[in-house]
Parts: structure tokens; sequence; C-alpha cells
């Protein structure tokens, strides 16, 4: 570009002096700045790589949290911790098999190998192959391994994939009993609970007892348990202590009794007398409110309660508000003296 200027004259005009002077200064300035320009592009293409090698470390920045410090150590912490609070719960003991339950094997890639059976007197199951097998006391877990292996040690197959699915479990019964729609005994599918076998029951009738008894044998061979045992389940309990025996699951022969409703009788100078149900903290007040109260003729203050001893005594109890009611008492609200 310095080339291309073209140097005043050493003799020009006295007015055009100036004019060339001007003309050199600009051409002296565009060249610098030529030159200035050319430098910063040269410098900038030399910084291209360095910021493309300092770039490509860094992408192990994803995994962060391997970085040691400790604002790393508490998210890790945070991060292994919160798997453990999602962790499912562990899954119930699977049902032993007997007698009478219907059960398919399939077995992969073996539509001949495959069956629907159904346990006999014995406890024994015919299986393609390898024969009669004995199934009484085994889940279906354990039953898929052992036809696995069977099928691998007799040389059939090589890594055998078994699948046994219980269709019918007739060998594992509930009774429902007492006050429910269909009494009778029920089979276990996968896990019942006591609110599933009343529902499978058809429910409790009206005049059914709002305290249900779980009847459980005891177990064979364990310490503490020779006698039965008796759970009893409020339905009504405003505690919730109790309701959450309706989600204990049950077992074989587990018995589930709803008795009939307990009652308490109201009778003389009341607007509503008859027979009404004892519930939880029943007392002579709620029972006249129950009642429709005392009439004009009544008198609260000659109240008495007949009640039934230990040795089949009738007794009579002069009572005030507060009294608590059993079942079977019966409530006398006499006529005032004057």
């Amino acid at each position: 570009m310095t080339d291309a200027c073209i140097l005043p004259p050493k003799k020009p005009p006295a007015g055009s002096r100036l004019v060339a002077w001007g003309l050199a200064l600009v051409c002296l300035v565009a060249t610098a700045t030529a030159h200035g320009l050319e430098l910063k592009l040269s410098r900038t293409l030399k910084a291209l790589p360095a910021a493309t090698d300092t770039r490509a470390p860094s992408a192990p920045s994803a995994s962060r949290p391997t970085v040691a410090g400790p604002g790393s150590a508490q998210a890790s912490g945070a991060t292994a911790a919160r798997p453990a609070s999602l962790a499912p719960a562990a899954p119930e003991r699977e049902l032993p098999l007997g007698v009478g339950d219907q059960i398919t094997i399939s077995v992969f890639g073996q539509p001949d190998l495959s069956a629907e059976v159904t346990v006999g007197e014995s406890g024994a199951i015919m299986v393609p192959l390898i024969g009669t097998i004995s199934v009484l006391d085994r889940s279906a877990g354990e039953l898929e391994q052992l036809i696995a292996s069977r099928l691998q040690e007799g040389g059939y197959l090589k890594n055998p994939g078994v699948s046994v699915q219980i269709r019918q479990l007739r060998s594992q019964l509930v009774s429902v009993m007492g006050e429910v729609q269909r009494p009778g005994r029920y089979p276990i599918q996968g896990r019942m609970t006591v609110l599933d076998a009343l529902a499978s029951a058809g429910g409790l009738t009206p005049r059914a007892d709002r305290t249900i008894l779980l009847l459980r044998k005891p177990e064979i061979g364990k310490i503490g348990q020779e006698t039965a045992q008796e759970i009893p389940i409020l339905l009504d309990d405003p505690t919730g202590r109790t309701r959450g025996q309706l989600d204990v699951a049950l077992t074989h022969n587990d018995v589930v009794f709803v008795g009939l409703q307990k009652l308490f009788y109201v009778h003389g100078e009341v607007r509503r007398p008859g027979a009404y149900p004892v519930e939880p903290g029943m007392n002579i007040m709620k029972a006249l409110a129950l009642s429709g109260g005392v009439t004009e003729r009544g008198s609260v203050r000659r109240i008495k309660v007949h009640r039934m001893d230990a040795s089949k005594m009738l007794q009579e109890i002069r009572v005030d508000p507060s009294f608590a009611l059993q079942p079977d008492d019966v409530v006398h609200v006499d006529e005032r003296l004057f």
C-alpha cells in the first residue's frame, strides 16, 4: 500500500502543497491501520487452536459429582440417599402349592413341554420328559428352578427358561363367617387382607357388629403359640390404632368372624323406645338422645338400668347421665312423682 502512494513533487505549486501533504498523511494512516488489522487478525488466528485445546478438556465436566470437594460431597450424599428412600418394599412371601391348585408350566421356545396341570391328592404333578414331581409346600419360583434343573441335568435343554403361573389356588383357603352377605370359604389369590375377605363375602349385613374377630390357628413348631389367636379389629375405632389390622395378610385356615351387633334397650318415658347398638363410649345421656329424649311425664332423675351379672342374676342399678352402658342393658325411665 505504501508503493501506491505518490510522493509530492519537489517543487509543487504553493496552493497544492498542503493538499499533497494531506493525501500523504491519509496514506500513512491507512497503511498503519491496515498493518494493525493484519496483526490483530494473525493474533486471533493463532489464538484459535489454543481456545480449541482448552475447550476439549472441559468435556469431562459432565461428571461433576465425581470431583472431590465439600459441595460435591454433599451433592453425592444427597444423590445416594434418594434411591434408598425410593427403594421398593420387600416382596411378599410366595404362597406354597397344595392339593387342588391349578398351575400353568411354560418352557420358552418349547411349546410341546408346556402344560396346564392340577396338583393331585398325592401332591405331585406330571411334567413332560421329566415325569412326576412333588410340589407340596413349594412356591411357584421354587418349582420353576426345579423343572429347569431337571431339564438341564437330563440333557434335554441347555439353559431352559421355565415359567410357572398359578391359575387357581384352591389349597389356600380362608373362612368368612357370621353377619356377611355370602359366608363361606374363599381361596387366597395373591395377597388377601381382612378387607379383601369381607369384600369377597359381599360385605356386612345391617345387623353386623362393628368389631371383627380374626381367628388364627397356631403355627406348628412355633414356641409360644400353642393356642389359637383371637385378634379383635374395631371398624369404628376413632383413634385408628386397630384400623391397620384390616390390612393384615391372611394365611391358610384363617377365620374372619363377624358377630351379631350388640344392643341395649330403652323403654319407659322416652319418645322412641326400642333397641339400639352399643357404640364406643355409650352412656345414659347418649342413650336418651338416640331414643328421642325424655317425655313430658318422664324424669331424668328416675332412671335405672337392669343388668345381668356373671351369676345370671338380674340387678337393678340407679344411674346418672354419665353411667356407661354394656351390651344387653335395659334402660328404664320412670315417670315424674308430681
